[in-house]
């Protein structure tokens, strides 16, 4: 059995070689790994409006974090933020047309970056490994609320 930090180290090495090869393959479209990652969640939540508040827990990043990435991807005007007429004391973060209009041609390099990477494994040690990492996520979600008193960050 292989020690504990190994397999850490392994989760660490993989997390940042996949920012890195994503950050490398989206600067042609002026994009960070990031920036994608929230214009995907817009995308997946149409039917309901989304707010800053929400993008932080999802992601679990604080909120100057997720101003600088919400300036950043209106600057490049793949979002806008609009009043809330509902509750003025928030903005609704929605896609534009030309964010809709990035994610359709990054649709299928996407597709083919995630077959060279997953290539090798079986449909079956897919499901495996999907399964064994949700459990790793759960642990981590319940440890982390043993140590915030019950609260996820």
């Amino acid at each position: 059995m292989q020690c504990p930090s190994s397999i850490g180290k392994k989760f660490r090495m993989i997390s940042n070689k996949f920012r890195e090869v994503a950050d490398k393959n989206l600067q042609k479209y002026n994009l960070t790994a990031a920036q994608l990652e929230i214009l995907i969640y817009l995308k997946s939540s149409e039917e309901e409006e989304i707010h800053q508040r929400q993008i932080e827990t999802w992601f679990r990043l604080k909120n100057p974090t997720v101003t600088g990435l919400l300036n950043r991807l209106e600057e490049k005007e793949f979002i806008v933020r609009r009043m809330n007429p509902a509750d003025r004391r928030y903005r609704v973060i929605e896609l534009t047309d030309k964010g809709e209009q990035l994610l359709g041609e990054m649709w299928e390099e996407a597709k083919m970056a995630e077959n060279r990477i997953f290539g090798s494994l079986s449909q079956e040690e897919l499901d495996q490994l999907s399964g064994l990492l949700d459990r790793i996520l759960i642990s981590l979600s319940e440890e982390s609320k043993e140590h915030t008193g019950g609260k996820l960050c």
